[in-house]
């Protein structure tokens, strides 16, 4: 007999696991009851309801329809039972649901055909079971699907979304693996098999009321609450246009936390103080993400009176949950081609004003929303900018990535970063020695990808390349960054403009004790310079624009610059980059050619062993008189394949370089002359990025092998 079959009647019910739904509940801050042990789940308390429908909001009776949708509400309970029914009937979908919908380019191809799973991608057999309608056309409109439903999530499956069929009152979930039966066709009989972990996901576009929940097996227990993910949003928080509850972006984020999440996410809000009432004591807050603004830019609205309604949430939201880890995102990105922006509106002025109020709150994290999803119009499922499932998965995991960003103090995320480079390839060690020596700030380290500062360039390993994309487009804001990982440079170039691709060999020495050097080298007089120096090295330095005078002044006092002498004079010095990297090679043009270049690094890296540190450094492919120098000295030479430095192209004027003083134009070949004896890199330093880059060893030091 089928579960269907046996709910119909008292004899088969007698046989069944049956739960009160109100004990299954997650993510409702109340219930409302109705007749005959039917019930209502909320996820706005009744004076939030109120907020909403008054004078002070935009549009009350939108909100209404909204405030009653049962968007992040499910259901989750462990039960043996093979399938499961849920007792629910469904409100009419909202016109303000509708009005919206009808300008959807198109529904996702599990509410048009057969589902497919959308996190796997693998087909399923879910698109009629017992007689229900997988897809269900919206109120009064025979050709659109209705994009929302329930769906379930079972022991890491998901199974895709469904309504009920008309004039039923039950949804109904088969809940076994057929991955795990028997044999083929044969499953298990009901309450034999391994108890499931479930959690049946309520519509969110429109609401519903429930009664109970019954199973073919032998129980059905309930989840203990978690502590909760509030989101307060608009309609792209609150599922539009994704087609399936589980998959809105704050569904999918709670569920990596392992947090319940209460979605306030009300289609067509704004920034309405006010709407916050009673929901402190309803619900236990672990973090908060504030998604709001993106409304503003379809009417009228003046920045004065915007700016006070931005400051008036927030501060409630501060005063409320001040202790709370608080994310607020402006905007995400939208195409003004497919709907044009509200001429009087004042929307440009929103994410300035957001981010300012966000952070004058110590709790609160700026995270600007345009990066929260690729800029393409395929992501997009209508005009109005609400994105699809990709896109929705797309926020769901860099918000993750924001969040995760500085998470635990700098001792901490050190050590994780450490443990994680520990386990990656050779190519690894400039970041990890640069983080045993204290430099730099980690600004992400979770297993897949690191991310490092150090003054205003930045570094990046990875090794989930798709990881390192949602941290790319997050968290790189420089326009230098070294790259440790060749899979990553595409997505800096496609996400931060950095075009500008120059490899680098990393070279290691590996030994514990300084090199020995050829008996016509020993002798020599090498000592640290002092401050005094600091004119003469800036002056003699071939690439000045790789340290500024501070740094530069710190190494000097620090003793971290080592100078040649002969007869008294200076002939040449060597130094550390800010990374640690030895550096600054620089032997003058009277003395090159008298293996002064071999001496000084020699020194250096006796100068860094004594330290008890692993010296190292960075020289730019085809600088051959420097990789000599490291070959000679046994440093080992990864391929310049692996690491390379990326930047911003410089920008320069049409004219520059097409007049010599006095106005004489100059020869082409000159001009292609001049270009040249500056290194690409060394260009794009002096007029993007002049404080922070590698510099690597000089070939004016003239030796061969």
């Amino acid at each position: 007999m089928r579960l269907r079959d046996m709910t119909r009647g008292p004899a088969g019910q007698g046989m069944l696991a049956q739960a009160d739904a109100r004990k299954l509940l997650h993510g409702s801050v109340r219930v409302s009851g109705e007749r005959e042990g039917w019930f209502r789940p909320w996820r706005v308390t009744d004076a939030q309801m109120r907020a909403l429908g008054s004078c002070m909001a935009w549009h009350p009776g939108l909100y209404r329809q909204m405030g009653r949708t049962t968007a992040g509400i499910c259901l989750e309970f462990e039960t043996d039972s093979s399938e499961v029914a849920i007792e629910v009937t469904l409100d009419p979908e909202p016109s303000g649901t509708s009005a919206m919908l009808d300008h959807a380019y198109e529904a996702p191809a599990d509410l048009r055909t057969p589902s497919r799973d959308a996190r796997e991608g693998e087909a399923t057999e879910f698109a009629a079971v017992d007689g229900e309608s997988v897809v269900s056309p919206g109120e009064g409109d025979d050709d659109r699907p209705a994009f929302d439903g329930l769906s379930c999530d079972v022991d890491g499956r998901h199974l895709s979304v469904r309504l009920p069929a008309v004039g039923d009152d039950f949804v109904t979930f088969s809940i076994d693996d057929p991955d795990s039966a028997p044999a083929d066709g044969i499953m298990q009989l009901p309450g034999m098999g391994e108890t499931h972990h479930v959690r049946i996901w309520l519509p969110c576009l429109r609401g519903c009321t429930l009664r109970s929940v019954v199973g073919n097996g032998t129980h059905i227990d309930p989840v203990p609450q978690r502590k909760a993910l509030l989101v307060l949003g608009d309609s792209l928080a609150q599922g539009f246009t994704v087609g399936d509850p589980a998959l809105a972006w704050p569904s999918v984020l709670a569920m990596g936390l392992g947090l319940d999440v209460v979605n306030q996410g009300i289609g067509g809000q704004v920034f309405q103080p006010g709407t916050l009432s009673g929901l402190a004591g309803s619900v236990d807050v672990a973090r908060i993400v504030v998604e709001l603004g993106a409304n503003y830019r379809f009417e009228p609205c003046r920045e004065r009176l915007v700016a006070r309604d931005i400051y008036g949430f927030l501060s409630e939201v501060s005063r409320l949950w001040p202790d709370v880890p608080t994310w607020v995102t402006t905007s995400t990105w939208h195409s003004e081609d497919d709907w044009h922006s509200h001429p009087l509106s004042c929307w440009r002025e929103v994410d300035p004003l957001v981010r300012a109020q966000s952070e004058s709150h110590g709790q609160m994290t700026y995270v600007e929303g345009s990066d929260l999803m690729d800029h393409r119009v395929s992501l997009m499922t209508d005009p109005y900018g609400h994105p699809g499932r990709e896109g929705n998965a797309q926020i769901a995991r860099r918000m993750r990535v924001a969040m995760d960003a500085l998470r635990g103090t700098d001792d901490e995320r050190r050590r994780r970063a450490l443990d994680l480079l520990a386990k990656g390839p050779r190519r690894c060690l400039p970041m990890a020695e640069m983080l045993r020596r204290g430099i730099g700030e980690v600004t992400y380290a979770e297993e897949g990808c690191v991310l490092v500062r150090v003054g205003r360039w930045q570094e990046v390993w990875a090794s989930d390349r798709d990881l390192a994309r949602d941290v790319i487009a997050m968290l790189v804001t420089s326009n230098l960054v070294c790259c440790l990982e060749p899979s990553c440079v595409r997505d800096l170039e496609l996400l931060h403009g950095l075009t500008v691709v120059e490899p680098e060999h990393v070279c290691v020495y590996e030994g514990r004790e300084a090199p020995k050097l050829p008996k016509s080298l020993q002798g020599r007089d090498v000592r640290p310079l002092d401050p005094s120096w600091l004119r003469t090295v800036r002056e003699r330095y071939s690439h000045p624009s790789y340290v500024t005078d501070v740094e530069l002044l710190g190494l000097l006092r620090d003793g971290r610059v080592l100078g040649g002498f002969e007869d008294g004079e200076l002939v040449g010095f060597v130094g550390e980059q800010d990374s640690g990297a030895m550096g600054m090679l620089e032997v003058l043009p009277e003395h090159q050619g008298d293996g002064w270049g071999t001496v000084l690094e020699a020194a250096k890296i006796a100068d860094v062993l004594s330290r008890g540190q692993v010296p190292w450094a960075e020289v730019w492919a085809g600088n051959k008189a420097s990789l000599a120098i490291q070959r000679r000295l046994h440093l080992k030479v990864l391929p310049s394949n692996e690491v390379c430095w990326v930047s911003r192209p410089v920008q320069r004027s049409p004219l520059e370089g097409l007049l010599r003083e006095g106005g004489e134009t100059a020869p082409a070949q000159e001009r292609e002359q001049v270009s040249a004896d500056v290194p690409k890199k060394d260009a794009a330093l002096k007029a993007s990025e002049p404080v922070g880059s590698p510099a690597a060893e000089d070939a004016s030091t003239g030796e061969t092998d």
